[in-house]
Formats: C-alpha cells, sequence, structure tokens
C-alpha cells in the first residue's frame, strides 16, 4: 500500500506541466495500491488556495530580492573601486553590465508571471491541477473517522505532541480546524494505520515533509520511519513501514513500468529541497560554512580585528576578553569599544539581504557588558554562538 501525504498533492501546484504528468503517470501505475487518508484529502482543501497562488507570490519575492542584489552589487563594485586604481570609465562599463544582467532576469521572472491562469483556477471547473487528480483519486481516499474516533484521536494526537510523542510533536503549537491543531499528523497515521490492518500489506509511506517526529535521522540525514512508528505499525497491523521522499519514488517509477520526463526528479528534488530548508530544525543558527567563509573573508578585508576577535572567540570556548581584543588590535587602554561590532553586522545583514543566511540567522559577535554598563561601549567581552565555534573548527 503507497500511502501520499498531503504535501505531494500540494506540490502539484508548485512542479512544471511535465513534473505533474510524471507523478501522476506513477499513482496511475500504482491502481489500488495507491491511497490516500481522509485527513490529507481534508488538508488538501484548506490549503489548495494558498498553494494555488504561493508560485506567483514567490516569482515576485524573487524579482524584490534579485532588486536587493543589483543595488547590493553595485555597492560592493563602487566600495572596491574606491580602494583600487580603478578609471570611473571602466567602473561605469562594469556597472551598466550588471544592471543589463539584473534587467534581463527580472524580465525572465516577469514572462513567469501569469495572474490570469491563477485567478481562473480558483474555479475548481478550470484548476489543471484538479483536472489531472479527480480521476486518479476515485475510490482511493479513506472514509472520514466517525464522530466519536474522530474527538479520540484529536486527543490523542495533541496528548502525543504535549509528550514529545512522534508524529506530531514538531507541529507543538499549531492551530487548526475545530481545535485539532498539532494532531494533524497523528490523524493521517492513525488513519494510515486503519487501512494497513484491514488491508493486510506492507505500508510505503511517502513523504516531503522531512521533519523528526516522522524520520529517523542518523548523520543528520533522514533515513527511515522513526523506530516507534515502525513498531507501532507491526503492533496494529503486523507490517512493515518504509518512507520514501518523493524524488525517490520517481527515481525507482521503473518498478512499475513508468517512464519518467527528464527534469522531473530534479524538479521533486528541488522543492523538498525548499521544503526542508524552511521547515527543518536547525543546529546551526542558519550559518553553513560557505556562509561562515564569506563573512570572514569580508572582515579580513574591510575590519581584520573583528575577523581576528571572531577567530580568537573560536579558539578560546566562543568567548573573548575585552584584553584580548586590546591586544589583538593593539588599541589605548582608554578606547572604548562601542560600535566594534557594527561592521560584523552589518556584513551579517547583508548576508541576509543576499539570502545567502536566513533572516532569522544567529549573530555572530555579540557583547557581553559590565553589569550597569550596558550601551556605553565597557564590555567585558564578546561571545560567538556555539553553532558558529562548531562550523569553525570543522
Amino acid at each position: 500500500m503507497v500511502v501520499f501525504d498531503t504535501n505531494l498533492l500540494l506540490n502539484l501546484y508548485r512542479y512544471n506541466a511535465e513534473t505533474r504528468a510524471s507523478i501522476v503517470d506513477v499513482l496511475t501505475a500504482l491502481g489500488d495500491r495507491f491511497w490516500v487518508p481522509h485527513q490529507v484529502l481534508e488538508e488538501f482543501w484548506r490549503n489548495r488556495e494558498r498553494a494555488l497562488v504561493d508560485p506567483l507570490g514567490q516569482i515576485q519575492q524573487t524579482a524584490v530580492d534579485l532588486e536587493k542584489l543589483r543595488a547590493s552589487a553595485v555597492e560592493q563594485l563602487r566600495m572596491w573601486v574606491n580602494r583600487a586604481v580603478v578609471s570611473k570609465s571602466d567602473e561605469a562599463q562594469v556597472e551598466a553590465e550588471i544592471n543589463v544582467a539584473f534587467a534581463n532576469a527580472a524580465a525572465l521572472l516577469e514572462g513567469l508571471i501569469d495572474e490570469t491562469s491563477v485567478q481562473r483556477a480558483r474555479s475548481t471547473q478550470n484548476d489543471p491541477v484538479l483536472s489531472l487528480l479527480e480521476p486518479v483519486l476515485a475510490g482511493r481516499v479513506g472514509a472520514a473517522m466517525p464522530a466519536d474516533s474522530y474527538v479520540s484521536a484529536v486527543k490523542e494526537g495533541k496528548r502525543r505532541a504535549e509528550a514529545g510523542e512522534p508524529p506530531g510533536f514538531a507541529d507543538i503549537g499549531k492551530t487548526g480546524r475545530g481545535g485539532e491543531g498539532a494532531a494533524g499528523d497523528y490523524l493521517v497515521w492513525e488513519q494510515t494505520l486503519i487501512e494497513a490492518a484491514a488491508r493486510g500489506l506492507p505500508v510505503v509511506f511517502v513523504t516531503g515533509d522531512v521533519k523528526r517526529d516522522w524520520w529517523r535521522f542518523e548523520g543528520g540525514n533522514a533515513r527511515g520511519p522513526r523506530v516507534e512508528l515502525a513498531r507501532e505499525m507491526k503492533s496494529r497491523s503486523g507490517q512493515d513501514l518504509y518512507f520514501l521522499r518523493p524524488d525517490k519514488l520517481l527515481e525507482i517509477a521503473d518498478a512499475v513500468a513508468v517512464s519518467v520526463r527528464p527534469g522531473s526528479v530534479e524538479d521533486v528534488e528541488r522543492t523538498t529541497r525548499i521544503e526542508d530548508e524552511g521547515t527543518n530544525e536547525r543546529s546551526d543558527g542558519g550559518w553553513s560554512a560557505e556562509a561562515l567563509d564569506a563573512l570572514l573573508r569580508r572582515l579580513n578585508y574591510e575590519a581584520p580585528v573583528q575577523e581576528a576577535t571572531i577567530r580568537f572567540a573560536c579558539q578560546n570556548g566562543g568567548y573573548v576578553s575585552r584584553d584580548d581584543v586590546y591586544r589583538l588590535g593593539e588599541y589605548d587602554a582608554s578606547r572604548q569599544l562601542k560600535g566594534f561590532t557594527r561592521p560584523v553586522n552589518r556584513i551579517v545583514q547583508h548576508l541576509r539581504d543576499m539570502r545567502t543566511v536566513p533572516e532569522d540567522a544567529a549573530d555572530v559577535l555579540v557583547p557581553v557588558y559590565e553589569e550597569g554598563k550596558h550601551g556605553f561601549g565597557w564590555v567585558d567581552g564578546f561571545r560567538v554562538p556555539a553553532e558558529i565555534v562548531e562550523l569553525l573548527r570543522a
């Protein structure tokens, strides 16, 4: 039995036409082995219009981001020119080429915006995704749970979320219809357990939702279902449980005699990766080794004392004292350190604007003030987050 999670159906709005067709071909080939929990279809209808307009909003946001990048690139060029012997004519030529390149990119995005089609698709009769799904879903959606069973399942789902038991604890605090909230994933799970027991078939659960309340992680990689879920499936239905990501499903589509269209696997993998970046728990404060390297390179050029301070702190368990900063910078003892973090914060914000790091990425150099002296420059030292320390050591 192959069970699809909600995100796969909603992502059909984000895939191109060929990828949609490849997914539907696989579903058709699976025949009666393909099954969708009633909760999945409910969530699909609740979120359909948002998914419908989401690609349009992403394109528009990308256009805004591109303009920020263009302005930043021009700013960086001018900054570099001011420090080098470059003629104004050469600077103007390069700046013009930058502007042309970004204008071409903006024009490409503009060609992807089709608000008329999106508005037409709001009507279910004009929705191309529904046209593909309707025949393949016919007879393959589970029945709604009886009212008393539904109430009991919501209660159990909330209990599990509060207790940190899978699935659903990653959605703690989430709101939903009728107070359902964090119980949504558990409803999908409970309905799958019931169907698996009724059919007496092993279950392949296909989801792009790679969260720790579903997946077992090894070395930072999702490897399969959590042990608790596999055991519960075995206990309730006597069946084995397997997890697949959607791109892996397409990779093995030849098992059901389906030839996947070129580029479909990459399209699905890219969409899943973007979702991962938005939902996965981060242990690195949003920073990557590449982003940290970019920060340190710029600091080495623009603010070398701050760069040395960060490196020293990382060698010293994440802390650097005021005396060490004075020594590193060869500062006079009467000098205050007010504004010392300003160049670091400016470059970090630049990396946020460029989407090199997420908007909520951790600050890299945080002042630790003497008691009663906060804001007046008399700092005890500076702290670097543990995540940055680990990245730099690695």
